[in-house]
């Protein structure tokens, strides 16, 4: 007779924990190697076939038999098999990938209902279990989508769009779009823009105009020096191609200026480039671009966001590379099915396009992100490029860095509210390219689910322990197999993101580790921001200040006093459970722990990048009189320095 209790399904779920395993490291092997498409398909089915069978022999030594784990083996080599038929852009990596995620999800979710039935919970807590079982693998089934796309770069062979950009050849035909390039600033450094200016001057491309408007800034200081420099590039180049703006009041912030330069940019620019205040851009941004706009359907092309001047900071150099794999990895393959977005700087957009969409949105703090939305919902295409064409400034303090990504997560929550009609399926929306209503919702939801996911977690930990201390259960026993997926998926999760930094240019294990603790420290910031962006009241647009070095707070629980609160309450909730094993059960009492541990290292990352910013401020004030840092910039380049992205 068949056996399906929950432990008929351990081997399995060994099984294919050492199946995803596994294509991590033939995902980093075909990187290293440079692995052509166009590989014989015999090499396919041999790779995939010592896989499992390596899966199978590990699993089986693990627990003495092999003949429960056939049914599985036979399983995964069937729907393998059926995965690289049915989508031909995978590499035999990411098919293995693949058919491990979809797998592994069935059968975690027999397995987890079978633990249900088996524990003997309280009615209550079998009911609320069974159901946060439910929703936990249907949420993981749908995000699955996404990560398919964001994980393109990993996992597929062939792909429909480019990710560089073409080089101009000979015989081209010349520069026949005429770009309007605008450059919104506020309260800027002077030094800052005017090298953004320069570098403008020198793009080898000679049909544009720069629109450099000021909006807002009080202190003529900061802005006349602008006004003049325009006048004396015009001069330089001998056309008057830099027009200043000085605009006040203008409401709308960001995207108040750039609707602005949109009522007052020249007739017949057929393109609009978007360059922020501190991005130096190469000299063939727009050379090699505009090409892309041949095709009527393309309505904008997105670069990277990238920066500079980060290689001797700890902080700014853990801030760059948890931008990078994002940015690098993420983004070019959301791009890959259907849903590129805009991000604000070194892009390009059509000016007939921007125009149909209604222009910038000024009621949302992403207006570069939302426009996109409505580019694609009246008919058009983006492109996202992984390859850099221009770098920016970080920001100098940690206050800084929470208050630009509150923006950043914040701002598609508003999008997700004010445009969840355009979201919904044809013919009760309009149609966008691809995968785009999916990417887009599971994007806005991102930090929500989050949340969802931190409440959730506490809360049964907190029924759980309720229910053990009134003695209404008995303690719990954790199955083995626990221990034994544990560290086999924490190897993953370090092979896969190894090679997703070395992916985006990091090499050093260091600055590897520094960006994961820079991403676990907006952990609250991007909670709070889930939340907010939900409420209908408008959220003000908090600009990142260009002049901050001065007034970095002078201790790192100065602005992480929420973090270090609930990083203090984690460290002692997980003391507290320890100390409560004799009536939790040693096994549970463990897990818990490790449970509020994780989430207290996560709270306290941000107190640690705090003082790393801290540090990285008093490098840089000590370093203007060369008292502290003998590696600190000139004065000049201090004042550049100064800005942030």
């Amino acid at each position: 007779m068949l056996d399906f209790s929950r432990s008929s399904f351990d081997s399995s779920l060994l099984f294919l924990a050492l199946m995803a395993l596994i294509a991590a490291w033939l995902m980093g092997r075909a990187m290293s190697n440079g692995r052509r498409a166009d590989r014989p398909v015999i090499d396919e089915g041999m790779e995939l076939a010592l896989a499992a069978t390596g899966a199978l022999f590990a699993a089986g030594l693990a627990f003495g038999n092999f003949v429960d784990l056939l049914p599985i083996y036979a399983i995964f080599l069937g729907a393998a098999a059926f995965l690289s038929y049915a989508v031909p852009r995978l590499s035999m990596s990411g098919v293995i990938w693949l058919t491990a995620e979809i797998l592994g999800l069935l059968v975690t979710g027999l397995w987890s209902f079978h633990f249900i039935r088996e524990a003997e919970f309280p009615k209550w807590i079998e009911q609320i279990a069974s159901l946060g079982v439910f929703g936990s693998i249907l949420m993981l089934g749908i995000s699955l989508a996404a990560r398919m796309a964001r994980e393109a770069i990993l996992t597929h062979d062939l792909w429909r769009l480019p990710t560089e950009a073409p080089v101009p050849s000979s015989s081209s035909t010349g520069h026949r779009f005429k770009v309007s390039i605008q450059l919104p600033c506020y309260a800027e450094p002077p030094h800052v823009v005017i090298e953004t200016m320069n570098r403008l001057a020198s793009l080898d491309y000679d049909n544009y105009e720069v629109m450099v408007c000021d909006n807002n800034t009080k202190d003529e200081a900061l802005w006349r020096p602008l006004e003049a420099h325009c006048a004396v590039l015009n001069q330089r180049l001998g056309a008057d191609r830099f027009r200043f703006f000085h605009v006040a009041p203008l409401p709308g912030a960001k995207a108040g200026a750039l609707n602005y330069c949109l009522d007052e940019m020249a007739s017949d620019a057929d393109l609009i480039a978007i360059i922020d205040a501190d991005y130096y851009s190469r000299p063939d941004f727009l050379s090699r671009l505009t090409a892309f706009f041949e095709d009527p359907r393309v309505a904008y092309v997105q670069t990277p966001h990238d920066y500079r001047d980060y290689e001797n900071s700890r902080y700014l150099s853990a801030c760059y590379w948890e931008y990078m794999p994002n940015n690098k990895v993420d983004m070019p393959g959301v791009s890959e099915y259907g849903g590129a977005f805009t991000i604000g700087t070194m892009c390009i957009l059509r000016t007939e396009a921007l125009r149909k969409a209604g222009g910038w949105a000024e009621w949302c703090l992403t207006e570069d992100s939302e426009v996109s939305v409505r580019l694609r919902a009246v008919g058009y295409e983006g492109i996202y490029l992984g390859e850099t064409f221009g770098r920016g400034l970080i920001p100098d303090t940690f206050d800084d860095y929470k208050k630009q990504r509150f923006r950043w997560t914040a701002g598609p929550v508003q999008q997700l509210v004010r445009h969840w009609r355009l979201f919904l399926p044809s013919p009760l929306a309009p149609a966008m390219p691809g995968w785009t209503k999916v990417l887009e919702v599971l994007r806005c939801v991102s930090p929500l689910q989050t949340l969802f996911g931190v409440l959730a977690g506490f809360a049964g930990m907190v029924s759980v322990a309720f229910a053990l201390a009134t003695e209404t259960m008995q303690p719990i026993d954790i199955p083995n197999i626990t221990w034994l997926l544990l560290p086999v998926g924490a190897v993953t999760w370090w092979v896969r993101t190894r090679l997703r930094y070395r992916l985006s240019g990091c090499e050093d294990t260091g600055d590897m580790i520094r960006g994961e603790i820079a991403r676990l420290s907006l952990t609250y910031v991007v909670l709070v921001a889930g939340v907010a962006g939900l409420s209908n009241r408008p959220l003000a647009w908090r600009r990142t200040p260009k002049f901050a070095l001065e007034t970095a707070d002078p201790s790192p629980f100065a602005s992480t006093v929420p973090e270090t609160l609930l990083g203090g309450l984690s460290v002692f909730l997980t003391l507290a459970v320890l100390s409560l094993s004799a009536a939790l059960g040693p096994e549970l009492a463990l897990m818990m722990a490790l449970g509020f541990a994780t989430m207290a290292f996560r709270f306290l990352c941000a107190p640690y990048m705090a003082m790393l910013a801290i540090r990285h401020a008093r490098a840089e004030l000590g370093g203007a009189d060369g008292s502290d840092n003998p590696h600190h910039p000139s004065d000049a380049s201090l004042v550049v320095r100064e800005a942030t992205a």
